[in-house]
């Protein structure tokens, strides 16, 4: 049922003023206005750092290698792609973290410090742990682009393996060393290009020497064994060892075990003998291209004077050389 036609000479009568007899139409509601989005920023951030450390024997904590001295040599570069076809937008880039304070940054021409204090930043930031860069990199340059170098030296416990070393005796002549090495639970992935250097002392006879344990050689003349492991699975442990018969300066400080003492007097004894005399240095590298060793933590946002839709993307790898042992 449709509603009935109005009468041809029905017509509409427009709104009236109360205060004047003017008649006026109704107004238009007002056209919102069409906004600008902010343009989309795509950034690619990737850190790199080569890394050597020595792993320092902490008495007080039952002889255990729990604390490491590190010297890393980083750098952070950065990709940027934007939706606006005539620029890329400026990225406002923040390095933080524990070991910023003892960091000695160089920044590239892409990158300029906040606030200009690039000092104060890098020996004893103001805001502690915490920097800040304006990174503005050409459109012309679609490749990555280094905007921070840096050196940290610092000492850590979180290292991403654990080392233990150890020296025993097999038999009244003969000595085991062997290393147990063990990929951190908390790291992203696993290790790769893993390899293990033993150096072996003057205190064991090289010529009677016998890997026991693992893909070892053992290079005489340079008196060190090489176990090349590849990948080892964050969490995993790998054991190396070798045996070799012990020199007749140290087999003559051993308490033979026809004396009267106990048995079990005479093995701690002895073992205590070859602990303080067969020292061994350990060398181990391996890399990763998903964990870094130092705590720097980055992120990038878009500036206040200049917005954009920042998709930040990253990368961390390092490659190790580990020293334990003298």
């Amino acid at each position: 049922i449709y509603p009935p036609a109005l009468p041809k000479s029905h017509s509409f009568t427009t709104a009236t003023s109360k205060t004047n007899n003017t008649s006026k139409k109704l107004r238009d509601p007002p056209t919102s206005r069409m906004v600008a989005l902010p343009p989309r920023l795509n950034v690619k951030l990737a850190l790199h750092e080569e890394v050597s450390s020595t792993a320092i024997l902490d008495e007080d904590n039952n002889g255990d290698l729990s604390t490491s001295h590190l010297f890393v040599e980083g750098k952070i570069t950065a990709q940027v792609s934007s939706s606006d076809a005539s620029k890329n937008a400026p990225f406002c880039l923040h390095v933080s973290g524990a070991m910023i304070s003892a960091a000695d940054i160089t920044y590239s021409n892409y990158c300029t410090p906040v606030n200009n204090r690039r000092n104060e930043y890098s020996y004893g930031s103001e805001i502690e742990g915490s920097m800040k860069y304006e990174v503005n990199i050409p459109k012309s340059k679609v490749e990555r682009c280094e905007v921070i170098s840096y050196t940290i030296d610092a000492k850590t416990h979180n290292m991403p393996i654990l080392v233990q070393p150890k020296a025993l005796l097999n038999n009244q002549n003969k000595c085991r060393i062997s290393v147990q090495i063990r990929s951190n639970l908390g790291n992203h992935g696993d290790l790769a290009n893993f390899m293990i250097v033993v150096a072996i002392p003057n205190t064991v006879q090289g010529s009677t020497l016998q890997v026991t344990r693992g893909p070892g050689t053992y290079d005489n003349i340079k008196r060190i064994v090489t176990w090349k492991i590849g990948n080892l699975a964050k969490g995993k442990s790998n054991l190396v060892s070798v045996e070799a018969e012990l020199s007749s300066a140290v087999a003559k400080l051993l308490v033979d075990k026809k004396s009267t003492l106990k048995d079990a007097v005479i093995a701690t004894t002895n073992n205590k003998i070859i602990q303080e005399k067969v020292t061994f240095p350990v060398l181990v590298r391996c890399s990763s291209d998903l964990d870094q060793i130092s705590d720097l933590s980055l992120d990038a946002m878009d500036l206040d004077s200049v917005p954009a839709s920042i998709v930040l993307q990253q990368t961390r790898s390092f490659r190790l050389l580990h020293r334990v042992g003298k």
